[in-house]
């Protein structure tokens, strides 16, 4: 492939993935009080619990249960 078209290529690739993210608001975990050692652990314990496997699969029941058990530690999904 000519450099031409490579490099219009990785140009509408990089566009589109950017494109893309703005589909997806952001948001972060907040836990009023909570302090960055709080969330590490409180992370390390929920995907421990959700993840105790090394396959990395990451499935949407998983993602809901991650959700679900960092906000029964007192996490909240917060916009960014």
């Amino acid at each position: 492939m000519p450099a031409m078209e490579t490099r219009t290529f990785s140009t509408l690739g990089a566009a589109l993935l950017l494109g893309g993210c703005m589909l997806f608001p952001g948001w972060h975990w907040a836990k009023p009080g909570a302090s960055e050692a709080d969330y590490d652990i409180d992370l390390k314990f929920c995907k421990q619990l959700i993840y105790p496997g090394v396959d990395g699969a990451v499935t949407q029941a998983s993602v809901r249960a991650m959700h679900a058990c960092m906000e029964s530690r007192g996490w909240r999904k917060t916009p960014d």
